[in-house]
């Protein structure tokens, strides 16, 4: 059957029009599937960077507490007399639990926190005035300025001179551990020195995380919402936290639609209760806020 010219080239529009089709849905799967593998990495990405960020928040945060807590030790060490022994030293023993946060390597570039619970045994002896730091395992936490000033606050405190008694500080840990804000065990340390004093018990179903300072108030602290955890996963009743921390900044995995079946996590700031958080988590712990070094002792010593 012969073909008109016209009916011929009719054809060849036809064959080329689904030449053009076939070529234009191999082009538009593969670059559908590019794009699915691209939005899959930027969500990947997204959650890293969002975990990179919270990391480096909590150390940012830690950090300038400790430098601040830091310049003001020195500031008053630096104007401190200490007067000569004038009696026999004390001797009396007590223990306080204590929570720091711990850093942990993931790999060449990455880290992550988590809190850590520790024990302090406080042991007064007759000697010279010493500080003396004991770790049962090893435990790298800096607690010679901290531990010096739960001294002097405690003398404060109770009214009674300690320069002719050594105190020796011994953190117990469950295993080797490396902490990254050692001065948030100030407070902690202080109430126990003064358990010893006064040989009174603490009791053990309530944490704090705070520092100390000369004037008896309790300073700020960082990585509140890790040791939240760490203490309610050890059975704890009360967290008590310096004024102004029961709420902290977390960061939240939020889902959004960039176009039709393309869905990305991303992280929001949010602000929530430290007593919330532990709620959602299935704990019932109550959280204090607490300014004062008497604040906190009162409520241990109940």
């Amino acid at each position: 059957m012969l073909m008109t010219p016209r009916e011929s080239t009719g054809r060849s529009i036809v064959k080329i029009v689904l030449v053009l089709s076939l070529v234009m849905n191999v082009a538009l799967f593969y670059w559908t599937a590019m794009l699915g593998r691209q939005v899959d990495s930027l969500i990947l990405e997204n959650g890293r960077l969002a975990e990179d960020l919270g990391g480096v928040r909590q150390q940012s945060e830690i950090l300038q507490n400790q430098l601040a807590y830091y310049k003001a030790q020195a500031d008053y060490y630096s104007r401190l007399f200490r007067s000569g022994p004038t009696h026999a030293g004390l001797v009396g023993r007590s223990s306080v639990n204590i929570v720091a946060v711990q850093q942990m390597e993931q790999g060449p570039l990455a880290v992550s926190y988590k809190g850590v619970v520790m024990t302090v045994l406080v042991e007064l002896r007759n000697g010279e005035g010493r500080l003396l730091i004991n770790t049962q395992p090893r435990v790298g936490i800096d607690l010679q300025t901290s531990g010096r000033t739960a001294v002097l606050v405690a003398q404060n405190v109770t009214g009674v001179s300690m320069t002719t008694t050594d105190v020796v500080l011994t953190v117990i840990a469950d295993s080797n551990v490396d902490v990254v804000d050692g001065p948030s065990a100030g407070a902690g340390i202080t109430v126990a020195m003064i358990a010893a004093i006064r040989n009174q018990t603490l009791q053990g179903d309530v944490f704090i995380s705070g520092t100390v300072n000369p004037d008896l108030s309790i300073g700020p602290v960082g990585g509140l919402d890790y040791k939240a955890l760490a203490v309610a996963e050890r059975g704890a009743s009360v967290f008590l936290v310096p004024k102004g921390q029961s709420v902290v900044t977390l960061y939240k995995p939020v889902e959004r639609q960039l176009i039709p079946g393309v869905t990305v996590v991303v992280y929001e700031t949010v602000r929530v209760s430290l007593e919330a958080f532990l709620k959602e988590r299935g704990y019932r712990v109550t959280v204090t806020e607490v300014s004062t070094i008497h604040e906190v002792y009162l409520i241990f010593a109940k």
